[in-house]
């Protein structure tokens, strides 16, 4: 269990942290960050549906510390 919560914080950081509005190429940042963190669960063994419920708890609690962040 608790390592499926190090690969769910993992995950979060790699791929639903923000790019920056400024940056050239979003889209490809965001297929790129994207590609990264199934690269990560694939060589952890690990499905999205596996910590599915630990992102959900990660992401919400992100909303409320940095509710700013995704604007």
């Amino acid at each position: 269990m608790y390592y499926n919560i190090i690969v769910a914080r993992t995950v979060f950081w790699v791929e639903y942290t923000p790019v920056p509005a400024d940056a050239d190429d979003r889209e490809t940042l965001f297929r790129f960050k994207k590609t990264l963190a199934d690269l990560y669960l694939i060589e952890m063994n690990v499905t999205r549906e596996m910590i599915q419920d630990y992102l959900s708890v990660i992401i919400a609690s992100r909303a409320g510390e940095c509710p700013n962040e995704y604007q």
